[in-house]
């Protein structure tokens, strides 16, 4: 995130609400802004390997300044980062290396080690907001999937209003990722102080944690999609969307997270929920809330999404 806020491109990321951490970065950082490290992290960027892929990134990569994974990343993430010249997975190696050397080159630790007590408060105030983690356990036995450990990590160099959430796999099971940047105050503070946006926030990244396996696991549901959805891409891009993949994935996000609401006797809110979503643009909400709602009656033929998810599909395309 450091790298990301130090391209071109890194000051329009949300910059009506800047943190004091990213605030200090640009200063320390201004004079290296032309290394290896910061040229490549805008190519990627340039090329469709957005924030959250970045962030993907630096959740599976070794702790800097080493060089090299610490967990397999998805194929998805990969395909986003192969060029011309290399793979995605080489690509990625030598972008590594090229971070690690700047960790070193430009005292980045030494920076770090000197916003501790920044973090320290910020993870203080994410904690008391998320509360005791009880709405975890109703996810996983939603999804009929449980991973080896569930983390909620906030970032000060993450911009405010962002969050991604990730499935990163060990030969031990998987680790779910939800990642939060600063919320925003109505005055435009920002701060990890509002109980609503990071209970809400982090739901909607660890639904996304279990979303995305199910999605890689089904090609051939995926190929489905991927086919309809280019028959209509002037609908779509307007939205924000050119990619069948990032489309479903929050079409999916949005309908689980209405579904838990219904469960937890919120089916107004849930309502409210799916109609927002059509009323902008997004066609797909009630019908894979209607499909979702008939995995929930249907849970002994079909014990998890993964094994739901072809036929979700096809109803979703009739």
């Amino acid at each position: 995130m450091l790298l990301a806020n130090l391209t071109e491109a890194g000051p329009t990321f949300q910059p009506k609400a800047v943190s004091t951490m990213r605030r200090a970065a640009w200063l320390r950082f201004d004079g290296d802004r032309r290394a290896p490290a910061v040229t490549e992290t805008a190519r990627l960027l340039e090329k469709g390997f957005w924030l959250d892929a970045l962030a993907e990134l630096a959740l599976a990569a070794e702790p800097f300044p080493k060089a090299g994974f610490t967990y397999p990343l998805a194929h998805d993430t990969l395909l986003k980062a192969g060029d011309d010249r290399d793979d995605g997975y080489t690509r990625l190696e030598r972008y590594l290396e090229y971070a690690a050397a700047f960790t070193l080159d430009a005292d980045v630790l030494e920076f770090l080690k000197l916003q501790g007590n920044a973090y320290r408060a910020a993870v203080e105030e994410l904690e008391i907001s998320l509360g005791p983690s009880n709405w975890v356990g109703p996810v996983e036995a939603w999804f009929g999937t449980a991973h080896r450990s569930v983390l909620t990590v906030g970032s000060l160099l993450l911009p405010a209003g962002f969050s991604f959430g990730f499935s990163l796999g060990t030969p031990d099971g998987a680790y779910a990722f939800a990642l939060l940047g600063p919320f925003i105050g109505q005055d435009g503070s920002t701060s990890f102080t509002d109980t609503d946006a990071a209970r809400t926030s982090s739901e909607r990244e660890l639904i996304r944690a279990f979303v995305k396996p199910v999605m890689a696991g089904s090609p051939d549901a995926m190929l489905q999609f991927d086919r309809a959805f280019r028959g209509n891409l002037p609908h779509w891009r307007p939205l924000g969307y050119d990619r069948a993949a990032a489309c479903l994935e929050d079409h999916l996000v949005h309908a689980v997270q209405a579904r838990l609401l219904v469960r937890r006797g919120e089916a107004d809110a849930a309502a409210g929920m799916v109609r927002y979503d059509e009323e902008n643009g997004f066609v797909f909400a009630r019908p894979l809330a209607e499909g979702l709602e008939d995995y929930e009656l249907h849970r002994a033929e079909f014990p998890t999404l993964d094994a739901f998810f072809p036929h979700l599909m096809d109803y979703l395309l009739q």
